[in-house]
């Protein structure tokens, strides 16, 4: 549930995570590695109320994976994003991904990859839905 400010953050260690290679790496505390195209990473959120939100993704992405792209989906939206390299996969930082609407209620997060990967999307740490005033 989003926290006092509408912010719901979610961490890479609370993620379901279904595929071929993609889980969660506690020594690290990301999801990784995340090369193949059909593996999706799953947060369970409950939204208050229909609102739309600001979509940061906490990533670490090299020059290769740059410009691979990927989709976070909800109940009925989706968002298309783009990896920016952040200089190596020692390296996180937030990136937007955009604004999407939420349904109240409780509903299933979807992060995956959108079409085929050129090295690997990105070492992902957590996904940040900020409530858009």
């Amino acid at each position: 549930q989003p926290d006092t400010e509408g912010v719901l953050l979610l961490p890479a260690s609370v993620a379901k995570t279904y595929g071929q290679k993609l889980a969660y790496r506690p020594s690290l505390d990301v999801l990784a590695p995340w090369r193949i195209e059909t593996d999706v990473a799953e947060w369970t959120i409950q939204i208050p109320a229909d609102a739309e939100y600001e979509v940061l993704v906490t990533l670490a992405a090299d020059d290769a994976s740059a410009g691979d792209s990927y989709v976070i989906e909800a109940e009925s939206t989706s968002l298309k994003a783009t990896v920016k390299s952040t200089g190596g996969y020692e390296s996180f930082a937030g990136q937007s991904a955009g604004t999407i609407k939420l349904k109240a209620g409780v509903q299933k997060l979807l992060l995956r990859p959108d079409g085929a990967l050129k090295q690997e999307l990105a070492d992902v740490r957590a996904v940040k839905l900020k409530k858009v005033k």
